[in-house]
């Protein structure tokens, strides 16, 4: 294919360019681009050891939130191989997952938490009692309060080292909609229709 995207100054278009060029001339964030899914996500999977490590050699607990679904699949898959092949222990994590949906059972298929356990959290040697993940099976008029404790024991590790989102088509970032009043604490989300319809494939209706 070819490429030819490329601003070498202001206005015009240089051709044999890598699209690249452009991502990192004027985007604030640094953007790393690979040739495929596995090698993107085992470059994720070394950062977030790195800094399991880190915390490890400080003798201090290494909080990472996780986002769930299809996104993140390659990287868990690249986690439990440095797991076990080259003997990454979770020993100090401590996970909080991004999202659950609302209301489900954690034993049903299209549950974060089954996909989560099913994914990663069964193949490394994580102590149970370090996972936190949103429970879908609460009563309508509990969801706010269990938002309040759950987002409090995140501040009783300090905070979260290291954060793994997703995007959506959209816009989406960690199911925060665009246009909607941004909210950094733990909440219940409405989804928009086309966020509906993009999870709807987890779901027989």
């Amino acid at each position: 294919m070819e490429r030819n995207y490329k601003l070498p100054k202001e206005g015009g278009l240089e051709p044999g360019a890598d699209p690249a060029d452009i991502i990192r001339k004027f985007e604030k964030i640094y953007t790393n681009i690979y040739e495929n899914e596995a090698s993107g996500a085992m470059y994720v999977a070394r950062e977030i050891a790195g800094c399991i490590r880190e915390k490890q050699s400080a003798g201090e607990m290494c909080v990472l939130g996780m986002t769930t679904g299809k996104s993140p699949v390659g990287l868990f898959r690249a986690l439990v191989e440095l797991h076990k092949k080259e003997g990454l222990s979770f020993h100090n994590v401590v996970i909080f997952s991004l999202d659950e949906f609302f209301p489900i059972s954690p034993k049903e298929l299209q549950s974060r938490n089954y996909s989560m356990h099913e994914s990663l959290l069964d193949h490394i040697d994580i102590k149970p009692e370090n996972i936190h993940i949103p429970d879908g099976t609460l009563p309508q008029d509990k969801v706010e309060t269990f938002c309040r404790d759950y987002e409090a024991l995140i501040e009783q590790y300090d905070g979260i080292d290291l954060m793994v989102l997703g995007t959506g088509v959209q816009g989406q970032i960690g199911f925060n909609e665009p246009g909607d009043c941004f909210i950094t604490a733990t909440h219940v989300a409405d989804l928009h229709e086309s966020t509906i319809r993009a999870n709807s494939r987890f779901f027989e209706s």
